[in-house]
């Protein structure tokens, strides 16, 4: 019985990841996600129109942040300054793809340099490796 459970806790699970994967596989760019429940100054900083955002991932060509109040946001297009725990900062443009409950998508014209994405994965997974946060599932590989 309990091999039995074990099993079919298996064969979900390898179903999960099989759909995760090829959903991100469809994505044009590699993206990272940056775990919600995190101390902020492990967090890129977004500041949109003189205010904080909350980043909840970017990629090359895209961001998804968070926001008090989406109706701040009355242009589709927007320019905003982007900046790391590192001090590095990139102003970035782009349209309003959507804007669900407190959250906003751009699709970025102007956008974060390739290299940048990839230290961003090597340095939060250093940080999940000494334990200081845990990951989302989807960025662990």
């Amino acid at each position: 019985m309990i091999e039995q459970t074990v099993k079919q806790e298996a064969i979900h699970q390898n179903d999960e990841n099989s759909s995760v994967e090829e959903f991100e596989n469809r994505r044009e760019y590699v993206r990272v996600f940056y775990p919600t429940p995190c101390p902020a100054k492990f967090l890129p900083e977004l500041i949109l129109n003189h205010r904080s955002c909350i980043v909840l991932d970017i990629s090359e060509r895209g961001i998804r942040f968070a926001i008090s109040n989406t109706a701040v946001i009355k242009n589709k297009f927007v320019t905003a300054l982007l900046r790391f725990p590192d001090g590095f900062e990139i102003e970035i443009s782009g349209e309003v793809l959507r804007r669900n409950y407190n959250q906003v998508a751009l699709k970025l014209e102007r956008g974060i340099p390739y290299s940048r994405i990839m230290s961003e994965q090597l340095r939060l997974r250093n940080l999940e490796a000494h334990g200081v946060i845990t990951l989302p599932y989807s960025t662990r590989r």
